[in-house]
């Protein structure tokens, strides 16, 4: 995105709402220059008209430009950092097989959201549950695909979305495979080829051929 239209963002959030001529005032920038940027971040969806606001004497009413909650996505996080520290705490309080555990208890909360966002009918055939469990993965950032191979069929993660914090955590490498484990309820198992986590350019998740794999 362009420094302009993060700027733009930035003063929006500051001040909760914004026209043109306020916007226009603090970048120095002409008004026409400022709707530019504002038809292109409407356009994406960060910024909506909440109201318009007259101005002193003369003059048409201004529009009022507010975020949308998709903007907030656009500014810094601290989750990781602050994540790293809470798994830390658990692991000091708490022995490691209830660290297990509540690994295993997440990925099933996490595979209740995905199969509902899945919504495969009952008739679906193997691959196609396949395919969509690799969809709904790709929505939350994996970048995966999978295909068939000599040892079975495999899904490959291009993306870890625990980078930052998978060095120090490898429990997130578990819940990945009890995550596709209990988004595969009909695969007897789900192993672990190679991983980012040791140094592979991407994961890769391995159903046996051999698996008596039902529908």
């Amino acid at each position: 995105m362009q420094s302009v239209r993060q700027r733009i963002l930035q003063i929006i959030q500051e001040r909760g709402r914004a026209t043109v001529a306020e916007l226009a005032e603090v970048l120095d920038m002409a008004p026409v220059s400022v709707r530019h940027h504002l038809d292109i971040l409407q356009g994406d969806g960060l910024i909506r008209v909440d109201g318009v606001r007259r101005r002193p004497g003369a003059g048409r009413p201004q529009h009022v430009y507010t975020l949308t909650p998709q903007a907030l996505d656009v500014f810094p996080k601290n989750y990781h950092h602050v994540l790293h520290h809470l798994l830390n705490e658990l692991k000091d309080i708490w022995p490691e097989s209830a660290v297990a555990e509540l690994v295993q208890r997440v990925a099933s909360r996490l595979a209740t959201e995905l199969t509902k966002e899945m919504d495969l009918p009952p008739e679906s055939s193997w691959e196609d549950r396949l395919t969509a469990v690799v969809e709904a993965l790709n929505e939350h950032g994996y970048m995966a695909r999978w295909e068939n191979h000599e040892a079975g069929w495999r899904i490959c993660l291009a993306n870890c979305p625990y980078a930052g914090l998978i060095e120090e955590h490898p429990e997130f490498c578990q819940l990945d495979l009890h995550l596709l484990r209990a988004l595969l309820p009909s695969a007897p198992t789900v192993q672990a080829q190679e991983t980012i986590r040791e140094g592979a350019l991407r994961c890769q998740l391995v159903i046996p051929v051999n698996a008596s794999v039902r529908v």
